[in-house]
């Protein structure tokens, strides 16, 4: 089981962006089952199976760290300086040399504890090249808010040097060219991982639909909801035809059919039969959630499902009203629907992609792809999904520290 030691000045408990990136990574380290260990100086840490190694001194807020700094604010190096890096040195050398991986999170390009950052390069010297990750959210040097604080010389000048056989890791392209430019390393050289977001806790989802969205893969894939009762005049085998041609396309679709069959029709009986062929021809792009579960899913699923939709798909043969559609207006999800006097009387000619009531799969399928390609807000949940930190930390961030030949090493 290979260890990684993170490195911060502060725990996961101290609220900050830097700080929720280390428990991400820690948690996801530890599931893809590395012996994690985050040392930082303040705060807690309370990640179940995640060791705490405290070192007060890698505070950016230890009094010695602060009286430091005031001092090379001011241009003076006096030998505290000197001692600290000593005394951080020995206590971070057993956690590193114990480490077949050590990630520091932005301790060696801002100078918010200078003493630490050189205690690091000493310990780097000593180590397997590629074994060093330096993870680079803030560039001290480039931030002009921070100009006047920088001096010529040590130990100022060791925020903008790289360090010999270490990775450099940027969270977004910008920065990248940033990091490149100040420590003067080819731009291939550093690898781009961005951060996250939790879609699941942003859109407040429950725990039973979070569960669900797990069950089904959701994570990285176009969902599209179809909430309706199976009846033929609501046409979802055209929406299964539709999300089965777009999975063929290369997209990864889940289309989502909420409903079961309708009470009132001897015929919707056949009709499942008819839609469950269809589903399984689809090989996964359609879903229908009567199947899946043992109850049929309450209202406040369906519009946590919605929320999370990249689209309505709703392509009635006829409606009275249609409640869908305005349940996705007011949630600002992408519409497809039928091109129905009821549809438009509801949300208008300019805010809902249409299609005709007799539109076959590749119709619906194409109006689909413009609504996810044309519409600002399809755009922005894509973005958004894009960065959705489940699929980031597996496909990114684990292989990266963990992998053999994972990222890129400085020259």
């Amino acid at each position: 089981m290979p260890r990684v030691l993170l490195l911060h000045y502060t725990f996961p408990s101290v609220i900050g962006g830097v700080e929720m990136v280390l428990e991400r990574q820690a948690t996801a380290l530890r599931d893809a089952g590395a012996d994690v260990v985050i040392a930082a100086g303040r705060g807690r840490s309370t990640i179940g199976g995640v060791r705490a190694a405290r070192i007060p001194e890698l505070d950016s807020r230890h009094p010695a760290v602060e009286r430091i700094f005031r001092e090379l604010a001011a241009g003076e190096v006096t030998q505290h300086l000197d001692r600290l890096r000593v005394r951080i040195r020995e206590r971070l050398a057993p956690e590193m040399l114990r480490s077949e991986r050590v990630v520091a999170h932005n301790v060696l390009t801002l100078h918010k504890n200078p003493a630490l950052a050189l205690a690091i390069r000493d310990l780097a010297r000593g180590m397997t090249p590629g074994k060093l990750i330096v993870w680079v959210h803030d560039l001290a040097w480039t931030d002009r808010r921070y100009l006047e604080q920088r001096h010529a010389g040590e130990p100022w000048d060791t925020f903008a040097r790289p360090i010999p056989g270490a990775r450099y890791v940027a969270v977004s392209e910008p920065r990248r060219d940033e990091t490149a430019q100040l420590l003067g390393l080819p731009r291939d050289a550093i690898a781009v991982v961005p951060n996250g977001i939790d879609f699941a806790e942003v859109l407040r989802l429950s725990a039973a639909t979070r569960a669900l969205v797990d069950r089904l893969s959701l994570a990285g894939a176009t969902v599209l909801l179809l909430p309706a009762r199976l009846t033929r005049r609501k046409r979802v085998e055209v929406a299964i035809d539709a999300a089965a041609t777009l999975a063929r396309r290369g997209r990864k679709i889940r289309l989502l059919v909420t409903g079961g069959p309708g009470p009132h029709n001897a015929d919707n009986a056949r009709y499942l039969e008819e839609l469950r062929a269809r589903a399984t021809a689809s090989r996964g792009a359609a879903v229908l959630l009567h199947d899946m579960l043992s109850r049929p899913l309450s209202h406040r699923a369906v519009m946590e499902l919605l929320t999370l939709a990249d689209a309505l798909v709703f392509p009635s043969e006829h409606e009275g009203f249609g409640i869908p559609l305005l349940e996705a207006a007011a949630l600002r999800v992408p519409i497809v629907a039928s091109d129905i006097p009821a549809h438009r009387a509801l949300v208008g000619p300019e805010d809902a992609t249409y299609v005709p009531p007799d539109a076959d799969a590749d119709e619906l399928a194409l109006a689909i792809e413009r609504a996810l390609e044309t519409d600002p807000a399809a755009r922005r949940r894509a973005v958004a999904r894009d960065h959705e930190w489940s699929r980031t930390l597996s496909h990114r961030v684990v292989p990266l520290i963990l992998g053999e030949r994972a990222g890129t090493r400085s020259a």
